[in-house]
């Protein structure tokens, strides 16, 4: 059998480094009024064009990360049929930010980018294709930001 004690090691010095990054954002509770159709995955899009359908975009759900004083939201009227999933990307939200679509997680005291469009379509197939793992380890790229 072998020695466990470099796994553990590794396992350990792992959780110390996620842990915090977890525990540091909280959207909060979903309403029930501004919901917008969540079914199995990051994300779904009922629009007909996949476009953006209003001009004066409002954040659902948001919350402030205490890092970088970002504020990122669940979901955005825009696309009233994309909800980011808090178990796939629980410290992640849109940035609203007029008629782009901002997606953004917050990773350690970093912003890292999920993706960034004008189309409800490619914001969903960019929240299908991604984890919340997969955008923070953009860290190691320099790919995130502070604000």
């Amino acid at each position: 059998m072998r020695e466990l004690g470099p796994l553990v090691f590794v396992l350990g010095v792992a959780a110390s480094v996620i842990i915090p990054g977890c525990i540091s954002f909280n959207l909060g509770s979903k309403k029930s009024t501004g919901d917008a159709g969540v079914s199995d995955g990051a994300a779904t899009d009922g629009s007909t064009d996949g476009q953006v359908t209003s001009t004066t975009p409002q954040g659902v759900d948001c919350g402030q990360d205490p890092y970088t004083g970002v504020i990122l939201c669940s979901a955005i009227s825009t696309c009233p049929n994309i909800y980011i999933d808090p178990d796939l990307y629980p410290e992640c939200g849109f940035r609203v930010r007029g008629s782009i679509l901002d997606m953004e997680c917050a990773c350690y005291g970093k912003l890292c980018p999920i993706g960034v469009t004008t189309s409800c379509t490619e914001a969903a197939s960019l929240l299908a294709n991604q984890s919340q793992y997969s955008v923070c380890a953009q860290i190691n790229e320099g790919r995130c930001t502070s604000k």
